[in-house]
């Protein structure tokens, strides 16, 4: 869980691959691993693996330098969110969008959004 977390968190519910089924994402970790697991449509038949990372990657000090927290969390991402990102930061050109983007979020530093589309995740400009 994230350091910012009072609740387990990390399970979002959104329309990750198409605007017809909502989906659930899942930020698990296995030895020192994380990984994003999408559960299509919340069925456990249907599973697609994004974002692997090294879990010490997502630490960062906290609580005015004592602590060192977990920094990584999902959010939903709307095509509104999405729209609006790219507008301020640039990065990629979002496709044409009518589902939600997954936020890979490193906490209070910045984030990734992936979006499903023709088939591929793309990574897509999150929060600077």
């Amino acid at each position: 869980q994230a350091f910012t977390d009072r609740t387990p968190g990390n399970v979002v519910r959104g329309r990750f691959t198409s605007a017809g089924q909502i989906d659930i994402a899942v930020l698990c970790s296995q030895a020192l691993v994380s990984t994003i697991l999408v559960f299509r449509g919340g069925r456990t038949s249907s599973v697609a693996e994004l974002a692997q990372g090294k879990d010490e990657e997502f630490l960062q000090v906290v609580d005015a330098g004592d602590v060192v927290g977990y920094s990584r969390a999902l959010g939903v991402a709307t095509p509104a969110y999405i729209r609006a990102h790219h507008a301020a930061y640039g990065g990629p050109k979002p496709p044409p969008m009518d589902h939600d983007g997954i936020d890979d979020i490193f906490v209070e530093k910045a984030s990734v959004v992936w979006y499903w589309y023709r088939g591929r995740w793309l990574q897509l400009q999150g929060a600077d």
